[in-house]
């Protein structure tokens, strides 16, 4: 067969279109196994608070936590006005970011806060200084999968 004779391959609008397609779905493709790979871990926390010696009443209750983001970070917060106590709410934290709740007890009661890991295990607690004073709890969620370190 001469080089005349031989048919040279055609390129089509449809092979093409296929080619790029594939290539951009790859790349999604391997995006989403990036993104996923770096997605780290989270935890499911309750966020709680009581009070004692006043009414069963908060002024404020504060929650949130912190998102470290790669560009800097963002304080996410939660607020309730009046709130009747005991009060809980359940949140899911990515590892390495603060957690924590502020409980302002009504009147002259003292309010007590925790948080707990999965619902059970508390990570953290807090009371109030003071009649009328909040209480504070925080803790820095762990950032390895599976595995969170004891309390001190």
């Amino acid at each position: 067969m001469s080089d005349r004779t031989r048919t040279k391959p055609r390129v089509t609008r449809a092979g093409v279109l296929l080619t790029v397609t594939a290539v951009f779905a790859g790349g999604l493709m391997l995006y989403g196994a990036t993104l996923l790979a770096n997605s780290g871990t989270a935890w499911s926390l309750t966020y709680e608070g009581a009070s004692t010696g006043g009414p069963p009443r908060a002024t404020e209750v504060r929650y949130g936590h912190d998102v470290v983001a790669r560009l800097g970070s963002e304080r996410r917060v939660e607020k309730t006005g009046g709130t009747r106590l005991p009060w809980h709410e359940k949140a899911v934290v990515d590892g390495g970011e603060e957690a924590w709740v502020e409980v302002t007890p009504a009147g002259n009661g003292t309010a007590s806060c925790r948080i707990l890991l999965d619902g059970v295990r508390e990570v953290a607690s807090g009371r109030s200084p003071g009649p009328g004073k909040p209480a504070v709890c925080r803790v820095t969620t762990s950032d390895t999968q599976g595995r969170w370190p004891e309390r001190p």
